[in-house]
């Protein structure tokens, strides 16, 4: 399935939702969040907001793709925090097949999230 059949408002917004979520460094940084998120996305703060309550019936097509991307972008930077704490972590304790079968898994899921960035972008 493309990304264009899969296109729904609701998963706009769920996308949109999660970053600002995931960004938001705690109380009272809620518009910090969704300033930064926006960027990430090519819109302003206020459109992602309203985005993100439902007040834009039709966001389009080109603007799911920019949120997905984004979304996509901000799970391998995701991927990445955890390869990097794998590797500290194998690096402090040295050789263990718990770390390097969570290593695997991850590269696995970093090619997954390439894959559909890929997929998004062609």
């Amino acid at each position: 399935m493309s990304s264009v059949d899969a296109f729904t408002p609701e998963m706009t917004a769920a996308y949109a939702r999660k970053m600002v979520e995931r960004e938001s460094r705690g109380n009272g940084d809620q518009l910090n969040a969704l300033d930064r998120v926006g960027r990430r996305c090519g819109m302003t703060a206020r459109s992602l907001r309203r985005l993100i309550n439902g007040e834009t019936k039709d966001p389009g097509v080109s603007v799911f793709a920019r949120v997905r991307a984004a979304y996509l972008d901000f799970c391998a930077r995701q991927i990445a925090e955890l390869q990097h704490e794998i590797e500290v972590e194998k690096a402090r304790i040295g050789s263990d097949e718990t770390f390097a079968d969570l290593a695997a898994e991850a590269e696995v899921l970093a090619a997954k999230v390439e894959k559909a960035k890929r997929g998004v972008r062609a």
